[in-house]
């Protein structure tokens, strides 16, 4: 008789799966009561997204409300998943994530020459803002200067609290209550001609989308896949935050990114993704009674993806806690051992249709900083991060200490000066 090992998600965090597979690409354990498997590495990853597993039901009701929304693409298998998909993919064509990323870096232009008025800023809560206001305005979402600050706390907290027990969550749970009217809100004007959504814009997508019958998305659901479209993308401000200590650690690759080398700054984000935790698994479950690489799932039972596990694999990454973006300079990479965000494919599987636009976002960040790093330094503070605190950042949030335009040069290197403790 197996035990349940749910609680110890909860309790260990990131290094939850990896502990329990110690290097197999499955094993058997009981989760949520069931008896399942969690499988890693590349064959794991292929299994994982075989049709012979489903979403619907693979996320507990407690962080699949919160995080995904009531209705949500997530919860959809087959047909109807394609079908819902099918908006998420044309909202982030290249052309569109190309137009976010022009319009954050407008953004992240707009927020250094106000830091010049600060001492000191947190890099997560500047990001937090930059990115918020790029894909709101971006998302073609009517929202005033003085509401702008307040939704993208709201965001940023839906993401912050979803697996986070206790005060956390219960902010995020009433975060999720009035994002939700609010986009809802926000679908009914344009249905109703109150608002004029420009076509092509994510709003527009959410307020005309159908099912499979052609009939409109009930205005709930049309709110929720309107935030979900935004919501992650307000999420890139956790990889921001780890890339802004990397940046701090590692003055050669921040040196050969201000200096414009497109490919050390490509590696730089993909190694971002690779070394700093966001999800530390992904669920799914069984169609019918199978084999599961080696391992008896019955029906109904869980198959758990070990995201982070795959992603630290030595066998995959050598030395694999070490932050080295040389690994993506060395010719393509399997994608199936890099799934910070899911895998599988992107038109017809799971697989996120928004790592495009995770990609640009971060990658225009780091352009920023890196350029900007002769008027920064970072000054002491706690740069750790707890494995067991989902989803993971820096404690400090990244402070940095800024240097105005014409004032003399800090003690120590650029983006430096300071031990982290």
């Amino acid at each position: 008789m197996l035990a349940d090992r749910t609680l110890g998600l909860l309790r260990e965090g990131y290094p939850w799966a990896p502990h329990l597979r110690g290097g197999r690409t499955a094993v058997p354990i009981r989760f949520l009561g069931r008896r399942s498997a969690v499988v890693g590495g590349p064959e794991g990853v292929r299994r994982f997204y075989d049709a012979s597993l489903r979403r619907r039901g693979a996320f507990p009701p407690p962080i699949k409300l919160v995080l995904f929304g009531a209705g949500s693409v997530h919860g959809l298998d087959d047909a109807d998943q394609h079908h819902r998909k099918a908006m998420f993919v044309d909202v982030l064509s290249p052309a569109s994530v190309q137009a976010l990323g022009e319009r954050t870096a407008r953004e992240w232009e707009a927020a250094l020459a106000r830091w010049q008025d600060a001492d000191r800023v947190v890099l997560f809560d500047e990001a937090v803002r930059v990115i918020a206001t790029s894909v709101l305005l971006w998302a073609g979402i009517p929202v005033t200067p003085s509401e702008l600050p307040r939704r993208a706390r709201q965001l940023a907290t839906i993401v912050d609290g979803f697996a986070k027990p206790g005060r956390p969550y219960l902010q995020a749970v009433v975060a999720r209550a009035q994002t939700d009217r609010w986009a809802r809100a926000l679908v009914h004007q344009v249905r109703t001609g109150a608002v004029d959504a420009v076509p092509g814009t994510a709003l527009h997508a959410a307020a005309t989308a159908t099912d499979r019958q052609g009939r409109l998305l009930p205005e709930h659901v049309a709110g929720v896949e309107l935030l979900n479209v935004v919501r992650p993308t307000v999420a890139v401000a956790w990889f921001v935050a780890f890339a802004g200590q990397a940046l701090h650690e590692n003055p050669r690759w921040r040196e050969r990114i201000a200096g414009g080398d497109d490919a050390a700054l490509e590696a730089f984000v993909q190694e971002v993704r690779r070394r700093y935790p966001f999800v530390p698994v992904l669920a799914a479950r069984t169609r019918s009674a199978q084999d599961v690489l080696g391992v008896a799932v019955p029906r109904g039972g869980f198959v758990v993806l070990d995201v982070h596990g795959t992603d630290h694999d030595p066998e995959h990454w050598p030395d694999p806690e070490r932050f080295d973006p040389s690994r993506f300079l060395s010719g393509p990479v399997d994608p199936d051992t890099l799934v910070p965000q899911g895998g599988g494919d992107v038109a017809t599987g799971h697989r996120c249709p928004g790592e495009g636009a995770t990609l640009t976002v971060l990658a225009v960040a780091v352009r920023a900083l890196a350029s900007a790093s002769a008027s920064l330094t970072v000054p002491p503070q706690d740069l750790g991060h707890a494995p067991d605190v989902m989803p993971a950042r820096p404690r400090s949030g990244v402070v940095l200490s800024v240097r105005p335009a014409g004032a003399p040069a800090a003690a120590g290197c650029p983006f430096s000066g300071g031990a982290a403790s």
